[in-house]
């Protein structure tokens, strides 16, 4: 699938952004937790370190200070990581600015593992566009570096005639970098889709929002005139107070931006996601 590419408005807004996102946040945590490292002797020469439950191979302190920053942990001073070639100890750390947001992050979500984190809100804008009339062949959240939203439009692939003339389907896409725009289905000699497009709405953009802005792309119910009759999950629902539509998202999948955490968080209790915590 291809990556949404940012204007040059959304590239100055967050880059305007970019030095004080993790002032506010901060604030709201005290004191940093912290741990201890136990580095023992591995195979070729390397070190297997254990911790937060999980081991990783270090060859040198480079190797470990990277591993140390990428896991959001900074070695307390007046340790030298060198001591510990090549056969090991122990080691002080403290959570790291990233590190502690996201541990603030992973307490929003309680139970929920990180590659389902953007499921219920992919949820919520699906019932939200088959409420406004639009067909859904299929929706998926993928996590890679960051996290992935694609609902293809139209018929299900059983429900389609084979053949080589079938029409491309559109497809409505969300990056948590930079939020949502559409594009049409790779044909099927073809890697990629084309015609890709931003969406004039917030990163996190409610789902009746996000259902208007692309109802054109089936014929379906412009904005303030939902269809009659249709059922749709959460026509109701309202966010909760302090929801930010358009977080500061500086487009690097590796930064921790709590206020989409939070406006993520909220769909786990909309209607359309019942299911999706603890699971």
């Amino acid at each position: 699938m291809p990556k949404k590419q940012s204007t040059a408005a959304k590239k100055a807004r967050r880059a305007a952004r970019q030095g004080a996102k993790y002032t506010p946040a901060l604030r709201q945590h005290h004191t940093p937790r912290t741990a201890t490292a136990r580095l023992t002797p591995g195979e070729r020469g390397a070190l297997e370190m254990s911790l937060d439950g999980h081991t990783r191979s270090v060859y040198n302190t480079d190797s470990l200070r990277n591993s140390l920053s990428w896991t959001g942990w900074d070695i307390v001073p007046g340790q030298d990581p060198q001591d510990l070639f090549p056969d090991g100890g122990q080691l002080q750390l403290t959570r790291s600015e990233r590190g502690m947001l996201e541990d603030q992050a992973t307490k929003l979500w309680g139970t929920v593992p990180f590659h389902k984190t953007a499921d219920a809100y992919a949820l919520a804008v699906v019932a939200a566009i088959r409420g406004r009339g639009g067909r859904i062949a299929d929706w998926d959240v993928n996590v890679d570096e960051d996290r992935r939203i694609y609902i293809t439009l139209g018929e299900d692939d059983e429900d389609r005639e084979p053949g080589e003339d079938l029409p491309l389907r559109w497809v409505v896409g969300w990056m948590d970098t930079s939020g949502w725009f559409t594009f049409l289905e790779a044909a099927p000699d073809e890697s990629l889709g084309s015609c890709l497009s931003d969406l004039a709405c917030p990163v996190m953009a409610l789902p009746e929002d996000v259902a208007a802005e692309v109802a054109h792309l089936w014929g379906g119910a412009p904005a303030g005139e939902p269809l009659p009759g249709l059922e749709e999950p959460g026509r109701n629902w309202r966010p909760p107070h302090g929801y930010v539509q358009d977080p500061p998202v500086t487009g690097d999948a590796t930064d921790v931006v709590l206020d989409l955490e939070r406006s993520l968080a909220a769909y786990l209790n909309h209607p359309a996601a019942t299911g999706i915590q603890g699971a």
